[in-house]
């Protein structure tokens, strides 16, 4: 099986641990590392809306201390106004912890891949 897939499907498994251990967390409030995880999951998988609504129910406490779940927002804000440019600089623009640079760079080949085919496909 190409390595790809493969990350893929382990991709797949985190994010359904991640949705679990935050569903199991006390109180519902996760870690943020699940935090971490879960949005830029949602990010690969260009699932905005809930990238969205987890931004939105992260405690503020937890956003304001952990600079990378604001860096991978950002990311996701570029995504959403489509500013590939931006998407590129924000990845770049952050020390990704090991846990989260292999979704970031997953994601950049993603959108690497994405422009060279549309590019493509347009000219």
């Amino acid at each position: 099986m190409p390595a790809a897939v493969i990350m893929e499907e382990n991709f797949d498994q985190l994010l359904d641990q991640c949705e679990a251990q935050e569903l199991e967390a006390p109180g519902g409030i996760a870690t943020p590392q699940v935090y971490a995880q879960m949005l830029a999951l949602y990010l690969l998988n260009n699932d905005m809306n809930n990238a969205r609504y987890l931004w939105k129910r992260i405690p503020q406490a937890i956003k304001s201390a952990n600079p990378e779940l604001a860096a991978i927002w950002a990311v996701g804000q570029r995504i959403w106004q489509r500013d590939f440019p931006g998407i590129y600089t924000a990845i770049a623009a952050h020390q990704w912890s090991e846990n989260i640079l292999p979704v970031m760079e997953a994601l950049r080949g993603n959108f690497m891949q994405e422009n060279t085919s549309a590019y493509q496909t347009h000219h």
